[in-house]
């Protein structure tokens, strides 16, 4: 379901200002904080891995992996939070992307709680023992779920390296289980006899594989070619991503993103409902637009999102009657208001199809 349409809205506050110049404005100002840059925070305490976590989000950006709207999108890095004598940064980004270790800190719980858009992770999640038992205890202790992500991997892996896995598909028959268990017995590992050692990687290009990917990244990918010799590198990368939590961590980011922009419209659509009440002139155009299948179905989204929904399958007319009941037989104002447009967005839909 698509939102709010830029261009046309600024087609729209043209119109507008020729006859009447104030509420032009007005429109122009709306639009520019609704379609203003969404901006990500990437914070956190000295050393969890902030510019790891930030170029996954960068490369994710870079490549699309993020989905449409991503190019909307600032990154940022803040600068360490709870620094001995040093201001902690202001965390007014649309969403924060709060970087954690194993531990938190009451500065932690507390930068969490302040931001109304927030994906807290654990970055070095490759590092942690008990990695279950230390995200059930952050979570408890921020109050919103924290994922994990490996930060090694998932950077190296969101920015194209290595460049082939080549050389490890070759030699992952030869690899047993043992000789990777440490990232010293995989350099020393004796991998082929000495009649097929131009097969071999050097030590040096071993060394470079686990920097890319780490020791847990090398079992990932042997493993997976022990089952499917025939997995090319863009389905081994995908696996990376998915084994390292990128996949679901970025996934997590573009939808806290979708959430802003959605917002953004809705609070957009309510101001133009404002300056149709204040300015008579503009205001036949101003609820022409209102009405149309764009805002109806704009307000739905967000009404969708604000209940926690989503567009439902199936018969559009019967979801129209089941969210028009819901809003009759709840106390709740919110919930009503809420239900009813959604029951007007479904109506809509129904007559676009």
């Amino acid at each position: 379901m698509s939102g709010v349409n830029q261009g046309r809205m600024r087609s729209l506050a043209s119109s507008v200002a020729e006859r009447d110049p104030g509420s032009g404005v007005e429109i122009g100002l709306a639009l520019d904080r609704c379609f203003a840059r969404i901006r990500i925070q990437v914070s956190g305490r000295v050393g969890v891995g902030k510019s790891s976590v930030r170029a996954v989000l960068t490369a994710s950006a870079v490549s699309g992996l993020a989905d449409a709207g991503w190019e909307e999108v600032e990154i940022t890095e803040t600068a360490a939070m709870d620094v001995p004598s040093a201001p902690d940064p202001d965390l007014d980004g649309d969403v924060v992307v709060y970087v954690l270790t194993s531990g938190a800190q009451k500065a932690d719980v507390d930068a969490v709680a302040s931001a109304s858009h927030v994906v807290p992770v654990l970055a070095k999640a490759d590092t942690v023992d008990d990695l279950v038992g230390a995200l059930d205890r952050l979570t408890s202790a921020v109050g919103v779920e924290v994922l994990p992500l490996m930060g090694t991997i998932a950077r190296t892996v969101s920015e194209g390296k290595p460049k082939s896995f080549e050389m490890l598909r070759r030699a992952a028959p030869h690899i047993s289980s043992d000789m990777m268990l440490t990232r010293e017995r995989f350099l020393r590992a004796d991998l082929l006899p000495a009649s097929t050692s131009r097969e071999v990687p050097t030590e040096a290009e071993r060394d470079a594989l686990v920097e890319h990917i780490e020791i847990l990244g090398v079992r990932t990918v042997v493993e997976a070619l022990r089952s499917d010799p025939t997995m090319d590198d863009v389905q081994i990368r995908l696996l990376l991503l998915g084994v390292s939590g990128a996949a679901r961590f970025t996934d997590t980011v573009r939808r806290s993103v979708e959430r802003v922009r959605v917002e953004r419209q809705a609070r957009l659509l309510h101001r133009l409902t404002e300056l149709a009440a204040e300015h008579p002139t503009s205001a036949e155009e101003l609820e022409t637009f209102l009405t149309s299948d764009e805002a109806v179905l704009a307000i739905m989204r967000s009404a969708l999102d604000a209940l926690g929904e989503t567009v439902e399958p199936g018969d559009k007319v019967e979801s129209a009657a089941l969210w028009l009941a819901r809003s009759q037989s709840t106390e709740d104002p919110n919930y009503s208001r809420s239900a009813r447009a959604i029951s007007r967005g479904y109506l809509r839909m129904r007559a676009c199809s």
